[in-house]
């Protein structure tokens, strides 16, 4: 019985021997660094290293073990999506716009007439016409009978346009138009007595012809030939 007491305390004195070399190591370095280290050779300072490490190996933490069978996922890792990616569509074909540039469109005469300025005009040569025939009476304004401005002024009156009593005048008033882009409806001008001087006019009613209130024959319809175009002084549009 002694003796087993004997080799316990043997036992326990090995194992503190090194634990308590360790911690006066400790301490001492601690303290006085450099004179100790001055004082141990190379060799004494490796066994108490040894010592310290085997004595310490018992009191470290054990590391946990991973299980094989689980993987782990990355913490970054995103689920696959499962909807499925649509279709592919056909890509909307786009119209090419027209070009609305002076190019590619073909623009009407400065001269030609509004649809409603057309329909006046044809207007007021259907009234025009409803006095053919009708004689000539100098300083006439009335169906009972005209002269050349009385005519052209009761007409146009007919259709709220108001113009001047005599020739001459009428010639003052609207728009100066060429001879070569008369429009029914213009007023045509002229110089019987060919000094320039106007003394004559009427209704310009298309296809080189012309409507007036004539001293020889009253109210009637001429075209434009040589005698007239000898006397023409000019056209006037008023609506």
């Amino acid at each position: 019985m002694t003796k087993l007491k004997t080799i316990k305390n043997i036992k326990w004195s090995v194992l503190l021997v090194p634990v308590v070399s360790a911690f006066f190591f400790v301490t001492i370095i601690t303290a006085a660094p450099i004179t100790i280290t001055d004082k141990m050779d190379a060799q004494e300072i490796q066994t108490i290293a040894v010592a310290t490490t085997d004595t310490t190996k018992d009191l470290t933490v054990p590391q946990p073990t991973v299980d094989p069978q689980v993987v782990p996922i990355p913490a970054n890792t995103s689920t696959p999506s499962t909807t499925p990616a649509p279709a592919n569509t056909p890509a909307k074909k786009v119209q090419p716009s027209r070009s609305t540039g002076s190019s590619s469109t073909t623009s009407k005469p400065a001269t030609t007439k509004a649809p409603s300025q057309q329909t006046k005009a044809s207007a007021i040569i259907a009234t025009g016409k409803q006095y053919i025939g009708v004689k000539y009476v100098y300083g006439g304004t009335t169906p009972a009978g005209f002269d050349c401005s009385g005519f052209v002024q009761y007409v146009f009156a007919k259709h709220g346009v108001n113009l001047p009593r005599v020739s001459r005048d009428q010639f003052k008033v609207g728009t100066s138009v060429s001879f070569n882009n008369l429009q029914p409806g213009d007023l045509v001008f002229f110089s019987l007595a060919k000094n320039g001087v106007i003394d004559h006019d009427g209704i310009y009613v298309g296809n080189g012809q012309f409507i007036n209130s004539a001293s020889s024959k009253g109210v009637t319809i001429y075209s434009l030939g040589p005698y007239w175009k000898s006397a023409y002084v000019g056209a006037k549009r008023v609506i």
